[in-house]
Parts: C-alpha cells; sequence; structure tokens
C-alpha cells in the first residue's frame, strides 16, 4: 500500500511540477503572439488549468496525508510533512489571489497588445516563486528534512 501511494504522490508532484515549467515557457509565447488569438489561447489555458492543477495537487495532497496515515515511522510533527502542508497552503493562497489577478492581466494584456511586456514580467514572477516552493517541497521530500 506504502508504495502506491507513494507512487501516486511522484506522479501528483510530477504531474504539478511539470504543469507549472510547461506554463512558464508557454504563456508568455502565446501572450507575445499577439490579439486576438493570444487572448482566446490563454483563456482556454486557464479554463483547463484548473482542473489540471486541482487534480495533481489533490492528488498529491490526498497520497501525502494517507502516506502519513499509515506510517510507522513518519508523522505530523516530522519538518518534511510540515513543509509540505505549508507548501500546499501557501502555494493554495497565492495562485488563487495574485496568480489569478496576473492571469487576467495576461489575458488582458494579450487581447489588446497594451503594456503586454510588465504583464508577461509580473505574471513570470509569480509562477517562478510558485515553483520555487515546489522545488523546495521535493528537497525536502527526498531529503526528508527533520526526520
Amino acid at each position: 500500500m506504502r508504495d502506491f501511494l507513494l507512487y501516486l504522490h511522484i506522479v501528483g508532484a510530477a504531474g504539478w511540477i511539470g504543469g507549472g515549467l510547461f506554463a512558464i515557457f508557454a504563456f508568455p509565447a502565446v501572450a507575445s503572439s499577439g490579439p486576438p488569438a493570444a487572448a482566446s489561447i490563454l483563456e482556454s489555458f486557464e479554463k483547463r488549468s484548473g482542473p489540471y492543477f486541482g487534480i495533481t495537487s489533490g492528488l498529491v495532497l490526498l497520497s501525502g496525508i494517507a502516506l502519513v496515515l499509515t506510517s510507522d515511522v513518519f508523522g505530523w510533527g516530522d519538518a518534511f510533512v510540515l513543509i509540505g502542508l505549508g507548501a500546499f497552503l501557501i502555494t493554495a493562497i497565492v495562485e488563487s489571489t495574485l496568480g489569478r489577478r496576473a492571469n487576467e492581466r495576461l489575458t488582458s494584456a494579450a487581447e489588446s497588445g497594451a503594456d503586454l511586456p510588465r504583464a508577461v514580467s509580473s505574471w513570470r514572477r509569480i509562477s517562478i516563486i510558485d515553483l520555487v516552493v515546489l522545488f523546495v517541497v521535493v528537497w525536502a521530500m527526498i531529503t526528508k528534512i527533520g526526520a
């Protein structure tokens, strides 16, 4: 059971990080392609990214909880578990507030062509912060920091 839960945890994390890395390169390139197609493509990406990241992050969270609940070795007080839970919370807050605004600004700039470089820069900054948080979590999980 542990191996299956760990497999789900890793697949979810890989999907979450992979989706973020794809977005870092694809969203700015699409936004820069110009109106009117850029805005509709970004809106399509945004519509699909909600369910995609919901599934991948949910898989990580639920399998991680199940791993802790079924583990005789690791518990809720281990630093890497707390880092993972904290990062999940931080990512959820950042993406539902700052990330959403950055996405809307990027789509608007792609549609009008106005202030596009600033919108891309702002969007990229939020996305990179999110990815750095995820990379820190992966490091914490691999090293089992605090265990």
